[in-house]
């Protein structure tokens, strides 16, 4: 149950700079040192969408939509059989474990996928 408390408060800290979500749980008494970066990238691919191909390193820590201005994405969750588009998706980082980005349903260009 405490995790499920620290969803909202996990998304509104997600970064850019540690490309990750802040851990909280050292300001809640539980191990970690104070400041531990958890999903942090170790590295970031520039994406191709594909309708049949699953990502190669596997699903993403995340996403980084490179458009200027909102757009839509199709992708397939980590733990999904089907695809899914997303519309008027904002510029910047979105924190979804995708393994794969469709084709069908994706104006967004630019897209980077962090592991």
């Amino acid at each position: 149950m405490r995790h499920s408390l620290y969803i909202g408060a996990l998304v509104a800290v997600w970064t850019l700079a540690g490309v990750g979500l802040l851990d909280l749980r050292a300001a809640h008494g539980q191990a970690g040192p104070p400041g531990e970066v958890i999903n942090q990238a170790r590295k970031a691919l520039l994406l191709t969408p594909s309708d049949s191909a699953d990502l190669a390193l596997g699903p993403t820590r995340g996403l980084w939509n490179g458009t200027g201005v909102s757009c839509t994405i199709g992708v397939m969750l980590a733990d999904d059989s089907a695809g899914v588009t997303l519309s008027n998706v904002p510029a910047g980082p979105l924190p979804l474990r995708v393994k794969r980005l469709m084709s069908t349903g994706t104006s967004c260009t630019g897209i980077v996928g962090f592991w």
